[in-house]
């Protein structure tokens, strides 16, 4: 069974309850409708693979998300990797760049819609499901993001363009 989650810190859930006692619970039906779209365009399915000295996964960047970030972290099954080891790709990139030098000064951008690929170096996975968190502070809007997501791993690089 996969799961993916996006998630923002507590203060989204206390802004929720809010916006149902101002305008009604209905507009808390709508929020759940686009944050279970969110969860489904997101990850690319399947796009968790191996690759020499690690994985690999690719995001979708939706068009409610887009700009610069200036922090990235990666925990995979509940382990932190330290961010020298942690690349991403953004569509528009020819080079990955390391979390560890994604910083304020120096933010990555993800530009709307398009694919980011991340790599991590991690041991070879054992079978079954894995999981992924990948926390992101942006430089203009807090409160900080995290994904997660939970799937099989599979062998080799996708062929998706």
């Amino acid at each position: 069974m996969r799961n993916y989650h996006v998630a923002l810190d507590v203060s989204l859930l206390a802004e929720g309850l809010r916006i149902g006692q101002e305008y009604g619970f209905r507009s808390l039906e709508e929020l759940a409708r686009t944050g279970i779209f969110l969860q489904s365009a997101v990850y690319e399915v399947g796009s968790l693979r191996t690759i020499p000295g690690g994985v690999t996964f690719a995001l979708h960047n939706p068009p409610l998300r887009m700009g610069a970030f200036s922090k990235l972290a990666l925990r995979w099954d509940d382990q932190p990797i330290p961010p020298e080891d942690c690349t991403v790709r953004p569509a528009a990139s020819a080079e990955p760049v390391r979390f560890s030098e994604v910083q304020r000064s120096s933010p990555v951008v993800f530009p709307t819609g398009g694919r980011i690929e991340f790599t991590t170096h991690v041991p070879p996975p054992g079978w079954g499901s894995h999981t992924v968190r990948l926390d992101l502070r942006s430089l203009a809007i807090p409160p900080p993001v995290w994904f997660r997501l939970t799937d099989h791993v599979r062998s080799g690089r996708a062929s998706v363009e």
